[in-house]
């Protein structure tokens, strides 16, 4: 089944749309594209060929200037509950990878961490290991009420991946980063909330209405302020208050000629 659903009034990006989805599906409306998790009978464990997949509808709504925002969700109860168990075991995708050896893993994180466009993420039931990590570099997250995020990773042998050991202290700090790391806690909504790791809680039947509300109030500001703002974001995290100034500067200064 075609899963790449298109809208009228929107011209199709320059990527390649040659992918034929079967573990997610893909939408646009009303300028935002929303990335569906799609394999709620395994409660949309993820495995290599999902990971291909991503990568390649995340860099269509990206390349595509129709789209202004990224929503990514999950079918069903869960939203991701970790790595499939025969890919952890070594079974091959249907792409002809093992789990580690595709983009999403190995290299698209960078990429995803310097989108230009904002990305929301949607989180209801389950979100763990890699069903955690893979929504850490997104601008919001918004969780269900039933929302619980494990981190199971030492546990199963292995370090957090996907940038996560730099990102989770960003959001909540290093201590709590520590412990939830290596205690292999596990977080409900509500806790998730306090400690900075998700935007807002809202009940499970208000998930999708919450994000696209989110992504509606982004799309009131021009597309080209937005990019510069997460640019600038991006740049404070690591400069000193008077780069971080400059760099304001630089941004404001580079539009009001562009305006001109």
């Amino acid at each position: 089944m075609q899963r790449n659903v298109w809208h009228i009034g929107y011209r199709r990006p320059t990527y390649d749309l040659s992918m034929n989805y079967k573990e997610i599906c893909y939408s646009i409306k009303e300028a935002i594209a929303t990335i569906e998790l799609h394999r709620p009978e395994n409660s949309n464990a993820y495995t290599p060929d999902m990971g291909e997949e991503l990568v390649h509808a995340f860099r269509c709504a990206i390349a595509d200037t129709a789209v202004r925002v990224v929503i990514i969700s999950g079918a069903g109860k869960n939203f991701c509950v970790g790595a499939d168990r025969e890919y952890l075991a070594g079974k091959t995708g249907r792409c002809g990878l093992r789990l580690g050896e595709e983009q999403f893993i190995n290299s698209f994180p960078i990429e995803l961490n310097n989108s230009v466009k904002p990305l929301i993420a949607a989180i209801g039931g389950a979100a763990v290991g890699i069903g955690v990590t893979m929504v850490l570099s997104f601008d919001l997250r918004i969780a269900a009420e039933d929302a619980v995020f494990g981190f199971p990773f030492t546990r199963l042998g292995m370090v957090p991946g996907l940038g996560s050991t730099h990102l989770l202290h960003q959001l909540v700090g290093r201590t709590k980063a520590n412990e939830i790391v290596l205690c292999a806690a596990k977080v409900n909504a509500q806790e998730a909330l306090t400690i900075g790791l998700v935007n807002k809680v809202v009940p499970r039947e208000q998930l999708m209405a919450e994000a696209r509300a989110m992504a509606q109030c982004i799309i009131e500001s021009p597309a080209h302020t937005i990019a510069a703002a997460k640019r600038a974001l991006n740049f404070g995290i690591t400069a000193s208050f008077e780069e971080a100034f400059a760099n304001e500067q630089l941004e404001n200064k580079s539009w009001v000629v562009k305006d001109v």
